[in-house]
């Protein structure tokens, strides 16, 4: 089922580009998979035919040499993989295509909305859908303690923390005026990811993992119930109007699903969720071809994951 012929994944090194690329490789939809990354001490010459290096997503330079490796191997789609560089090809107008080949990424304002997570509080609570209370740290104190402190931008995981006391409060408003307080969400044994997909058809397919984390990254789930979270989970698509591919993150609280965090790309879940049928990154590739996407099927309640470690030898 060849979709495209040379498929560039950037941030090749990383988890979630190393899961597509098996992805890609297992439902045959490329030909040749060049990766890219700021560095070359990493696995993804297994994976990959080409490896090459590109500055950090923040230099001037970026996108220039972006432009060079789509050139020098031809390459007729784009999946890029880390948030900086997705705010990088927005910011610049190339979220939809970049040097003449297709971009794949869900539509502009759910990736705008995704990138901000004040953003994503915004929205969701302006169209009254489950959102724990969040406030910017310079403009206003939390509304209770405990309470989460985490990035406005970036990867929610990191310097995420639990403030419990107002020393703790008042050393934040000095050190991370940019950041965000939100409420604190339980029970934590309650967490969900949940893939969201809104075809071009206007056709909404989704699927729900309980998850348990280990350093910020799922390291198991079991499949849920979508049930409890079509309402909202529609209610979101609806207003990003969304078209691709996000993640949802969310906690079930005896208040209803609250969610705290809103992914627009492809999580470490990707290929968790794959072998489940819920195969997102295909259906993305199929749709800028213009092709159907065919049907899905929800996987049964109750199927379990579990991520492990492999090892790879490069010699």
């Amino acid at each position: 089922m060849m979709i495209y012929d040379t498929m560039l994944i950037t941030g090749c090194g990383g988890d979630i580009a190393l899961a597509l690329a098996r992805i890609a490789r297992e439902a045959g939809a490329a030909c040749r998979l060049i990766g890219c990354d700021i560095h070359a001490d990493h696995p993804g010459s297994v994976f990959f035919d080409v490896c090459e290096l590109v500055p950090r997503a923040d230099d001037g330079a970026y996108l220039e040499v972006l432009e060079r490796v789509v050139k020098a191997h031809g390459v007729d789609v784009i999946v890029p993989m880390s948030e900086a560089e997705i705010t990088v090809l927005l910011e610049a107008g190339h979220l939809g295509t970049f040097a003449g080949v297709p971009v794949i990424a869900a539509n502009r304002l759910a990736v705008e909305t995704g990138l901000d997570k004040y953003a994503t509080f915004s929205r969701l609570a302006a169209h009254k859908l489950g959102v724990p209370w969040t406030r910017i740290v310079a403009e206003a104190p939390p509304l209770a303690l405990p309470c989460i402190l985490k990035r406005r931008r970036g990867q929610g995981g990191k310097d995420l923390r639990v403030v419990t006391t107002e020393e703790e409060v008042k050393l934040a408003s000095l050190m991370r005026a940019d950041d965000l307080w939100q409420q604190l969400l339980l029970p934590e044994d309650q967490e969900y990811t949940c893939g969201l997909y809104r075809a071009r058809t206007g056709e909404t397919r989704m699927i729900a993992l309980r998850r348990r984390l280990q350093d910020s990254a799922t390291s198991a789930a079991v499949v849920a119930d979508s049930a409890p979270f079509s309402s909202l989970l529609d209610g979101i698509a609806d207003a990003l109007d969304l078209n691709g591919s996000i993640n949802v993150q969310l906690r079930l609280t005896a208040d209803g699903p609250k969610v705290f965090e809103i992914n627009p790309r492809f999580s470490s879940t990707v290929r968790f969720r794959h072998t489940l049928g819920f195969h997102d990154f295909i259906w993305s590739l199929q749709e800028t071809r213009g092709l159907p996407i065919g049907t899905y099927r929800a996987p049964s309640p109750g199927i379990r994951m579990y991520r492990y470690a492999d090892e790879v030898v490069i010699g």
